[in-house]
């Protein structure tokens, strides 16, 4: 992954959907084979979290817990997450139960941003996504930079 994929500010959303979709299994599949036709350095895949409680809070970012690379991406991703958005640091968290971590050639990378069910959190998501957007693209520029050493 080069400059030429991280260098426009046309990866950063400016919209905001509260939107909830199921993937069935065969969509979960033509994704990762895609991606593993696609030869790409990292696989990312954003979401937002939900609880039953309006008090879940935070961001964290789950890898496949046998990758090295999705962890790296994973810490660098979460490290930016939090520093700029403020949120609590609910880690990296390896899974080995989600399809587009395990079934990708590439590393993996599940980030789950924020809570829609915490009123301040889907606030801050329907309202201000700039710094979640420029986060996450801050933490892949820093694993890409650190996985070329």
């Amino acid at each position: 992954m080069g400059e030429r994929y991280l260098g426009g500010n046309d990866l950063i959303s400016r919209h905001y959907r509260n939107i909830t979709t199921l993937i069935s299994h065969a969509m979960k599949q033509e994704i990762t084979q895609k991606e593993n036709k696609s030869k790409a350095d990292l696989f990312v895949s954003v979401h937002c979290n939900s609880f039953s409680s309006a008090v879940a809070n935070g961001v964290e970012v789950l890898y496949y817990p046998t990758s090295a690379k999705g962890q790296k991406a994973a810490q660098c991703v979460q490290d930016s997450l939090v520093k700029t958005t403020k949120l609590t640091n609910r880690g990296i968290k390896p899974r080995k139960d989600l399809h587009v971590l395990k079934s990708t050639v590439a590393p993996a990378i599940l980030i789950e941003c924020a809570f829609l069910s915490n009123p301040k959190e889907e606030s801050m998501l329907k309202n201000q996504p700039e710094p979640f957007a420029s986060a996450i693209f801050e933490g892949i520029r820093e694993y890409c930079i650190e996985n070329k050493k």
